[in-house]
């Protein structure tokens, strides 16, 4: 079976990007994993104060809440096509591209799909950064939808 790595961030773009996979996943009658990466690494670069354990704690448990509700409107709208679809979270201290080459290569994925910018603007609005990383560091064929 064609198995392929679905990674959204949550941005309007995703959406653009989940159909994509739709038609592609739909052609090749593939199984999508949705994957969403998130964690301190986002979150501490907003921040210069100290924050106790237990606060930590709490902020993970709120960003891996995010997450789900992130990959599971994906993976229903893959499911209403048709398209066999699991959920995979990623929290913790990579980076989103560090995560998701992780998880591409240590899966059995035979395309890895993600958009080519996100949620952190203009900036990246060429070719995103996490985009250009995940381009030069997995091993698995990638497509970057613009």
């Amino acid at each position: 079976m064609y198995n392929i790595l679905l990674a959204i961030d949550g941005s309007e773009h995703s959406e653009k990007v989940i159909d994509e996979t739709i038609t592609i996943a739909k052609a090749l009658g593939a199984h999508v994993t949705v994957l969403h990466v998130t964690g301190e690494y986002d979150f501490k670069t907003r921040i210069s104060v100290h924050i106790s354990d237990d606060y930590w704690e709490q902020i993970r448990k709120n960003l891996r809440a995010e997450a789900e509700k992130i990959v599971d409107k994906a993976a229903e709208k893959l499911r209403k096509h048709g398209i066999e679809a699991e959920t995979s979270v990623l929290v913790g201290k990579q980076s989103p591209a560090d995560g998701v080459c992780k998880m591409a290569d240590r899966g059995d994925f035979n395309l890895l799909v993600l958009g080519s910018r996100g949620i952190k603007g203009i900036k990246e609005a060429f070719l995103g950064s996490v985009s250009n990383k995940v381009a030069h560091c997995t091993i698995k064929n990638v497509l970057i939808v613009k």
